[in-house]
């Protein structure tokens, strides 16, 4: 099954887990209960899905033992960019439509001069639907997601997420990444191999920089993300959402006008759990 069937089914990903747990409780609820429609695209979403489907056609043209021209790469890039701007409301912050291109441009021709010339390819864009087992028992809900890429280094197998971001990652920011040890978790589950994962960055600096960050788990790291499922389990059962009022994601969120009129709306039951 494609990616698309295994989401069509309930399910938690890597993207529900950290909008729930670490984003905004009240953003959950809004997108994926009570459905409402976002009234804009974030900038940041719509930069990095053009740069990853980019990386995807790169990473493919080097499975097939083929090389995917730099130019080629430059202009995939923009006939995905100006197809995704014409077709959602994007808001943009300080740059223009034209500037936010340009730095896209700039970070696959950063991530271009970059890539790892002695790793050996197995999959890109691989989807995975595993069960999560909590305490001995399965839960109701599966783990959905995709590896963006795994590559074979020194004899091991690593996952690979391609990720822009808009500052250099801190020193440990990977060892406490919830993606990293779904991943490790899904590929034990999927191929009987606990695989190191590395996050592949793109940092959006004037001029852009390549960070690679690895990171490794353990058999209890994953027990503690089933606790951590367990729990996400149970705000969803008992209504439990409410707002990140600081947080960092705020000012960007598409549903801030839900957001505003929430205490005046949400059902009793929801406010009296």
């Amino acid at each position: 099954m494609n990616l698309s069937d295994l989401k069509s089914r309930p399910h938690w990903s890597y993207s529900s887990l950290n909008q729930l747990l670490n984003i905004c409780s009240l953003q959950y609820y809004f997108q994926r209960i009570a459905k409402i429609v976002a009234t804009f695209a974030s900038i940041n979403l719509v930069l990095g899905s053009s740069y990853h489907r980019t990386l995807e056609q790169i990473y493919l043209a080097r499975k097939n033992g083929t090389v995917f021209a730099r130019e080629s790469a430059l202009e995939f890039f923009t006939t995905s960019w100006r197809l995704a701007t014409s077709t959602a409301n994007v808001r943009f912050g300080k740059q223009t439509a034209q500037e936010t291109e340009d730095q896209g441009r700039k970070l696959v021709a950063c991530c271009l001069d970059n890539l790892p010339a002695d790793e050996e390819i197995l999959s890109i864009s691989e989807p995975f639907a595993v069960p999560v087992m909590f305490r001995g028992e399965f839960m109701e809900l599966p783990l959905v997601g995709e590896f963006d890429l795994t590559v074979r280094k020194d004899g091991k197998p690593v996952v690979v997420d391609w990720k822009t971001s808009g500052t250099r990652w801190s020193a440990g920011q990977a060892d406490k990444s919830l993606q990293a040890t779904i991943y490790t978790y899904a590929y034990q589950q999927k191929f009987g191999i606990n695989p190191d994962v590395r996050f592949d960055v793109a940092v959006k600096n004037k001029t852009p920089v390549f960070e690679q960050h690895p990171t490794i788990r353990t058999p209890d790291s994953w027990d503690r993300m089933a606790l951590l499922v367990s729990k996400a389990e149970a705000i969803v059962k008992h209504q439990l959402f409410y707002p990140a009022e600081t947080s960092f994601y705020c000012n960007d969120c598409p549903f801030s006008g839900a957001c505003k009129q929430w205490h005046q709306q949400m059902p009793a039951k929801a406010l009296a759990a």
